[in-house]
């Protein structure tokens, strides 16, 4: 299940050239906060790392009329949790190769504090 499906309602804040910025609210009753954890229900990581690549796909096709592709991951590190009611802002700085990838620079954040930040890699899907 993805991201987008289990947390719809992502709002692109702003979309230029080089960055996209997106909003998600986090749903109290998404159907993940049952089991992560009990007592202290919080968002797994790989729904941050979803919503970022959701992000990252809509840069290309809206600036290049591409469909592109996670390639790797450089590096993730969760800095703060993310929990049931946050807004969770991603903010990302894509810079694009001459080989047609995209380094992809990644700051997500609540209104409390940073929540992490990613480094990724892309490619032009074939």
């Amino acid at each position: 299940m993805s991201a987008v499906d289990l947390l719809p309602g992502a709002e692109v804040v702003s979309l230029d050239a080089g960055t996209i910025h997106t909003r998600i609210t986090i749903d109290p009753s998404a159907p993940v906060f049952a089991g992560h954890y009990p007592h202290f229900p919080l968002l797994p990581g790989v729904f941050t790392l979803d919503a970022v690549d959701h992000a990252v796909r809509l840069h290309a096709e809206r600036t290049d009329g591409a469909r592109t592709e996670l390639a790797e991951v450089r590096s993730v590190r969760f800095a703060a949790p993310v929990f049931p009611g946050d807004v969770l802002t991603v903010e990302c700085t894509v810079k694009r190769g001459d080989d047609g990838e995209r380094d992809v620079r990644v700051r997500c954040r609540t209104d409390r504090d940073k929540a992490s930040t990613l480094r990724l890699r892309y490619r032009d899907a074939a």
